[in-house]
C-alpha cells in the first residue's frame, strides 16, 4: 500500500457507508408508507440522509486525492525502526488502525486492533474505553514489530511488548492529573521510570527519557512544500523521532500514540 492506494481505499470506505445509509433511509421511508413505521417520517430518515451525504462529500475527496498524487517510489528494503521521519494517517476501522507512510508516500507499517470484529462498528466511540484492546505493530511486509495490550477502562494502561513476546515494559496514564492535559510514564520492564508522559496539546508535543534523551516529536498543521504533493491534508500528522532513539525506545513511544489514539473515531 502506498499513499495514493490510501486514498483510494478511504474513498471507498466512505462511498460505501454513504449508500449505506441511504438504503436505510429509504428502507424507513417504505416501512412507513406501508404504515410499518409510525412516526414523523423527516425526523427518522434526516439523519441517515445527512450521514449519506456527509460521506458522500469524503468520498469525492478522498477520491480527487487519489487522482492527483502519483508515487513512483519504491520502498525496498525501508525499515519501519530506520525511518527518521513517519506521517501518520487513520484507516476507516471499527478500531483504530494508524498507518504509517514514508514522506515519500510509501507504506511502512500500521498500528492495528488483531481482534477487528464486525460488530465494533456498532460501539459508540465515547463507550469503546470499556474493551480490551490488542494492538499489534507492523511492518510494510505485514512481520510483527511489537505488541501492545491495552486494559479496559478510563485510564490508560497499556503492557509493552516487542515482536518476539518479551515484555519492554508498560504506560500509565495519570488519570487524576489528565483533565485539561495528558499526563503519564511510561515505564521499563523492571518497573522503573522511562519516558514521562507530559501532552498539552494533542497537535504538537515531543517525547523525552526521565534522563532527558530526546526521542521524538509530534505535529500536525505543518509539513515541507515537497511532501505536499503526496499528502494532500495540511494536518498529517508528523511523527519525528530523534537520530539517537533505538528500537525499543520507538517501540515505547508508539505505544503513547495507540494510547492517545485509542478512542479516535475512525
Amino acid at each position: 500500500m502506498d499513499i495514493n492506494q490510501y486514498y483510494q481505499k478511504t474513498a471507498a470506505a466512505f462511498f460505501q457507508v454513504s449508500w449505506i445509509a441511504l438504503m436505510l433511509a429509504v428502507l424507513f421511508f417504505v416501512l412507513h408508507a406501508a404504515d410499518l413505521l409510525p412516526g414523523n417520517i423527516i425526523a427518522i430518515t434526516a439523519p441517515f440522509i445527512l450521514l449519506s451525504i456527509i460521506n458522500m462529500i469524503g468520498s469525492r475527496i478522498y477520491s480527487n486525492r487519489s487522482v492527483e498524487v502519483i508515487v513512483k517510489e519504491d520502498n525496498t528494503g525501508i525499515q519501519l525502526f530506520e525511518q527518521k521521519d513517519i506521517l501518520l494517517a487513520f484507516m476507516p476501522a471499527p478500531t483504530l488502525r494508524l498507518l504509517l507512510f514514508n514522506p515519500d508516500g510509501t507504506f511502512l507499517g500500521e498500528i492495528r486492533d488483531k481482534n477487528m470484529k464486525w460488530f465494533k462498528w456498532m460501539i459508540p466511540n465515547s463507550l469503546s474505553f470499556f474493551l480490551r484492546k490488542h494492538y499489534l505493530l507492523l511492518n510494510a511486509s505485514g512481520e510483527k514489530l511489537g505488541e501492545y495490550y491495552m486494559k479496559r477502562g478510563l485510564q490508560a494502561v497499556i503492557h509493552i511488548k516487542n515482536g518476539d513476546g518479551e515484555t519492554v515494559g508498560h504506560y500509565e496514564e495519570i488519570l487524576k492529573d489528565s483533565l485539561m492535559k495528558i499526563k503519564g510514564m511510561v515505564f521499563d520492564r523492571r518497573g522503573e521510570p522511562w519516558i514521562p508522559v507530559q501532552i498539552k496539546r494533542l497537535s504538537e508535543f515531543s517525547l523525552a527519557t526521565a534522563t532527558q534523551k530526546q526521542l521524538a516529536v509530534y505535529q500536525k498543521g505543518w509539513m515541507p512544500q515537497d511532501w505536499q504533493q503526496r499528502f494532500k491534508d495540511p494536518n498529517t500528522p508528523i511523527l519525528t523521532f530523534h537520530e539517537n532513539a533505538d528500537s525499543k525506545e520507538k517501540l515505547a513511544v508508539f505505544a503513547v500514540c495507540a494510547a492517545l489514539f485509542n478512542h479516535r473515531s475512525n
